[in-house]
């Protein structure tokens, strides 16, 4: 498994790597059991160390419908690897979810949004946040399900590190998620039902995608997550600057104080912990990759006084930038 990320520090870590049983065998106990034609239920209660809330699981065929109604003591993170080839839906009514994968850009799944995705490979983590109502549906089956039913290439299924995968989720949506989790329907009945409204849900989305109806640009005023990322590029892009907090926080239109929380909650640092750090890896890098003047050094990550940037590199790595090159 790869190196526990700093951001990751507060938080519960599970492997789920390897092992036989799934995430809600393991953050839940089985409660309940119910064995239908063609149609498996099944529900978990949460273990008190986690927090509290239920996990309920049907199984249709080779189709798994769970519903997460949770609310974690701390953030949770499970990491998990797979080869399968398998379609995945996910729709988040309330909370937070961030897929990181080896490679790629994290996923922000945040409340009202969903997305839908073709993994054929799988590795990474996946992070609920806690301390907070989290309620989200998740349908997965295999890609042979398709071709079983005569779809045998279907091109507008995009991948977790695909641009614009996730979505608000509609109105129409929103009812089928609702009819899936209140049908008092049983036996066959519920399996046909169930299936039905997979595939509904299956073609609105393959719509969505194809004619474009998703949410391509900007940071919606409502999501503090997709701002606090924002913010972390912003000053990733911006190394020769010093923005100070106030500034950032009006740039992406957030309360300081809930910009400051916040940002350490998801990041596992501060602000300026962040900001500091990565100027100091960009300098680090010049030093060894250029031979530019260290004054010049200075100026690439926003000291104006070459003599203050050689007393914070030594703070950072315990030696000046002078003394560093000539070790390297």
């Amino acid at each position: 498994m790869e190196k526990k990320r700093r951001d990751f520090i507060n938080c519960e870590l599970i492997n789920l790597k390897g092992r036989d049983i799934g995430f809600k065998e393991v953050v839940g106990s089985c409660i309940s059991v119910v064995n239908g034609v063609g149609c498996d239920y099944a529900v978990y209660k949460v273990h008190g160390k986690y927090g509290k809330g239920d996990i309920k699981h049907v199984q249709i065929g080779s189709v798994s419908i769970q519903t997460c109604n949770l609310e974690l003591e701390k953030d949770l993170v499970f990491y998990n690897e797979t080869n399968e080839d398998f379609i995945h839906m996910s729709f988040l009514i309330e909370g937070e979810k961030i897929i990181s994968l080896r490679g790629n850009n994290d996923v922000l799944n945040e409340s009202q949004e969903c997305y839908m995705a073709r993994v054929e490979e799988f590795k990474g983590y996946v992070r609920l946040t806690g301390e907070r109502p989290y309620r989200e549906v998740n349908i997965s089956f295999p890609y042979s399900y398709l071709q079983q039913r005569g779809i045998m290439e279907v091109n507008d299924f995009k991948s977790y590190n695909d641009n614009h995968l996730v979505h608000p989720m509609s109105n129409e949506i929103l009812t089928i998620l609702a009819h899936i989790q209140e049908t008092t329907l049983e036996g066959v009945s519920k399996r046909l039902f169930l299936e039905a409204k997979l595939l509904e849900l299956l073609a609105l989305q393959l719509n969505n995608y194809k004619n474009g109806q998703i949410q391509k640009s900007g940071v919606n005023q409502d999501k503090i997550l997709k701002k606090l990322y924002a913010a972390k590029q912003f000053m990733l892009d911006n190394l020769d600057q010093n923005y100070s907090i106030k500034e950032m926080s009006r740039k992406m239109a957030l309360n300081e104080y809930i910009f400051k929380k916040e940002f350490k909650r998801v990041f596992g640092c501060s602000v300026n912990e962040f900001y500091s750090d990565k100027k100091m890896n960009k300098a680090k890098e010049l030093l060894k990759v250029t031979q530019l003047p260290i004054y010049e050094i200075a100026g690439e990550v926003g000291y104006k006084n070459a003599t203050h940037f050689s007393a914070a590199f030594k703070r950072a790595y315990g030696k000046t930038p002078k003394q560093f090159r000539v070790v390297i």
